[in-house]
């Protein structure tokens, strides 16, 4: 065996308690109201208590002891990086533009329009963006569009439509602005995006000109 892991592998009790208590103190182990944190504490009974009946000096016991530590810090590594992969995909931007089953371009058309009747300019340019999102899936134009944000949206619509990359790449600037970042829009921002959703409907596809 590598002498790397002889030391981990053969504690007595107390380095054994010493080392579960010096890793599990560790900030990323303690995020507030987090399931790693209730863990940690469960975790910290058990393998306190298989310290307790364990007997000091044999080297099956020590083997034994090391091995459980050695699973324990793999598995809480393991929920770490999950809590932290879930906070990223929380954060503002990170969310999908269409997270609503079912809906069509149209039918975001239709309640765009609707939200114009009603002056809720917020509204009108968030479902007009869906709407340039689901037109783009709709005529498959983007691969992989569940779970695609606005950005990822722009960025896959630069090669189809060229010509309006920056006016995309701007409308998915203001939707995030509006969605994520309690920002409101106006009336001349709403409508510009709804128009940028006509125009591309209209507009043939840069690839389908190819040849």
């Amino acid at each position: 065996m590598p002498d790397v892991f002889a030391g981990f592998l053969d504690p007595d009790r107390d380095e054994a308690r010493d080392l579960l208590s010096r890793e599990l103190s560790k900030s990323d182990y303690h995020r507030p109201e987090s399931f790693v944190r209730k863990a940690v504490g469960w975790l910290l009974e058990r393998i306190d208590g298989l310290i307790e009946i364990l007997p000091g000096s044999s080297g099956l016991s020590t083997l034994l002891l090391g091995a459980v530590l050695a699973l324990v810090l793999v598995a809480v590594g393991f929920a770490v990086r999950g809590t932290r992969r879930g906070s990223r995909l929380r954060e503002p931007g990170a969310r999908p533009v269409l997270d609503e089953p079912g809906m069509s371009a149209q039918d975001y058309r239709d309640r765009a329009a609707a939200a114009v009747r009603a002056g809720d300019w917020d509204a009108v340019l968030l479902d007009s963006y869906r709407a340039i999102a689901a037109g783009a899936e709709e005529r498959t134009l983007l691969d992989e569009l569940p779970g695609t944000t606005a950005h990822e949206v722009a960025v896959g619509l630069r090669g189809p439509f060229p010509q309006h990359a920056d006016q995309i790449g701007q409308a998915a600037d203001l939707f995030d602005a509006v969605c994520y970042g309690d920002q409101h829009t106006d009336q001349q921002e709403a409508e510009r995006v709804r128009e940028l959703d006509r125009v591309l409907a209209r507009t043939r596809p840069a690839r389908a000109l190819v040849g």
